[in-house]
């Protein structure tokens, strides 16, 4: 694709030391046909930013609550999903965006998301067309009494064209926008931000339980701010100067 990264340009966000990958930006096709929730197909134009190569990890998560006495994750002290190097689960929308303010940046809108996960080619996934495989994504765990999120980047498969990790699979994650439909006008939307206003947000990605259709980078999914899920985090979005 046009805009394929082979070395991705990064940086080590300073408040939690997570890597950031740099979104060079430019236009793409939101959306897809298949279901009505993506329709219509549409233009976007995005200026450049920043994206966590990674999800939010629970070592990250607890930097920032020791720092400022926040409340920690719903599953903080769950073995099954607090490891450091697991994402941080059992967050709702406040408590994401209030991480992402202070690690001096904020949640991605969902053209954001979408462009990171698949580019300007119209993929379906992150890695291209193929269907997912267990071996590329963490995913499809609904029937296991054992589920449980994987650490970041545990596959390596699961990779966008810009080179950011677990865009299919692992954890759902929180979006800026409120949810609603998409524009139907026909132009180039430039840096939208989704509705100024609603009931419910945007959350983007598969997640461990899910089945693999759920795995696709169009697929949308409103969900109320105030639940804490196991299955659902987030990544830091920051402006790029």
């Amino acid at each position: 694709m046009d805009n394929a990264i082979d070395k991705p340009r990064t940086m080590i966000n300073p408040p939690d030391g997570l890597t950031l990958i740099y979104i060079p930006g430019g236009e793409f096709v939101m959306g897809h046909l298949q279901f009505g929730i993506e329709r219509p197909p549409h233009r976007v134009r995005l200026s450049p930013y920043w994206l966590g190569h990674t999800e939010v990890t629970n070592a990250a998560y607890r930097t920032f609550t020791r720092e400022t006495g926040y409340a920690a994750s719903q599953y903080d002290q769950d073995d099954g999903f607090n490891a450091d190097d697991q994402p941080v689960v059992g967050v709702d929308y406040a408590d994401a965006a209030a991480y992402c303010k202070w690690a001096g940046g904020r949640l991605p809108t969902e053209a954001e998301w979408e462009f990171a996960a698949r580019g300007s080619d119209e993929r379906l996934y992150p890695w291209g067309d193929e269907p997912p495989r267990p071996d590329r994504a963490v995913y499809g765990k609904l029937r296991s009494d054992t589920a449980t999120t994987q650490p970041v980047g545990s596959k390596p498969g699961d990779c966008s064209p810009f080179g950011l990790l677990d865009m299919a699979g692992n954890v759902l994650e929180w979006c800026a926008d409120w949810a609603g439909p998409y524009p139907i006008d026909g132009g180039v939307t430039i840096d939208p931000q989704g509705p100024e206003q609603g009931t419910s947000r945007i959350m983007r990605g598969g997640c461990y339980r899910h089945h693999a259709i759920t795995l696709r980078a169009p697929q949308r999914l409103y969900t109320l701010p105030n639940q804490k899920r196991n299955y659902a985090g987030f990544r830091l979005a920051k402006d790029a100067d």
